[in-house]
C-alpha cells in the first residue's frame, strides 16, 4: 500500500521538507568551511544542522488498510480522553481526545481516517501556554470538519507560544484518505479529535505516545 498522496514537491532530501533542503546543505558547508578555518566551531554548525533536520522531518507514513479505525492526527502525547458537547461543527456530546506536540516532535498533522472537508475555519490569537484553560480558544488554531462514512469529525489544531508556524495544507471540498497530509505546526501545540461519543471505541490513555498516521486512537463501533 503506498503513502497517501498530496499535490506537494518531493523534498530532496529523503525524510526532510522541501523548506529544509537548503538550510541542511548550507549548515553542512558551514561545517565543512569550520573544519578547515575553525575546528573548534565545527561541532555548533553541525549540531544547528542536525536541529533544523530535526524540525523539518517528513518520514514516510503509510496507515494500515483498516477503514473502521481512527488514527492518530499528529506525533505526541495522549494528554486526554473526555466527555464533552461539541458545538462547533459536530453539534452533538463526543468524546474529545487530547495529543500534545512536543517542539521537536515531528509538525505534520495528517488526516485520522477518510472522509471529505466540509468545514475549514483558521483564526489568529493569542500565545498563552497551553496548560492555560482559555488557550484552545484563545491561541491561533485551526479548525478542520470532515464528513465520514459514519458521521462527522472535527479536528482543532492548537498553537502553543512558539508554535506560531501554523500551516493548513488541505482546501475546503478536498477528499481525503486516512494518513493524508492536512496541516503542519512547529515547534508544538495541541491537536483535539472531537467525534461523537456513542461512535468510538477509545483505544489510548492518557500518557500514551502517538505516530501521526500510524498510532490507533480508536475503532469505529457505529
Amino acid at each position: 500500500m503506498s503513502e497517501p498522496t498530496t499535490n506537494q514537491r518531493q523534498p530532496a532530501i529523503p525524510g526532510l521538507e522541501v523548506e529544509a533542503t537548503a538550510v541542511v546543505g548550507i549548515g553542512l558547508g558551514l561545517t565543512g568551511l569550520a573544519l578547515g578555518l575553525r575546528p573548534r566551531l565545527a561541532p555548533v554548525a553541525l549540531a544547528l544542522t542536525a536541529l533544523t533536520a530535526a524540525l523539518f522531518r517528513n518520514p514516510r507514513r503509510v496507515p494500515p488498510d483498516e477503514p473502521r479505525t481512527i488514527f492518530a492526527v499528529a506525533d505526541g502525547q495522549v494528554q486526554g480522553v473526555r466527555e464533552v458537547y461539541e458545538h462547533r461543527f459536530v453539534h452533538s456530546d463526543c468524546l474529545r481526545l487530547t495529543t500534545v506536540v512536543g517542539p521537536l516532535d515531528v509538525p505534520i498533522c495528517r488526516a485520522p481516517t477518510a472522509g471529505r472537508v466540509v468545514y475549514l475555519e483558521q483564526l489568529m490569537g493569542d500565545h498563552r501556554p497551553l496548560r492555560d484553560p482559555h488557550a484552545p480558544e484563545r491561541n491561533q488554531r485551526l479548525y478542520i470538519g470532515l464528513e465520514t462514512a459514519w458521521g462527522p469529525i472535527l479536528l482543532a489544531i492548537i498553537a502553543s507560544p512558539l508554535g506560531r508556524w501554523l500551516r493548513c495544507e488541505t482546501t475546503q471540498g478536498a477528499t481525503l484518505n486516512a494518513g493524508a497530509r492536512i496541516a503542519s505546526i512547529r515547534f508544538g501545540g495541541q491537536v483535539d479529535l472531537y467525534i461523537q461519543r456513542d461512535v468510538l471505541d477509545p483505544l489510548v490513555a492518557p500518557g500514551a505516545r502517538t505516530l501521526a498516521g500510524r498510532s490507533r486512537l480508536g475503532a469505529v463501533v457505529a
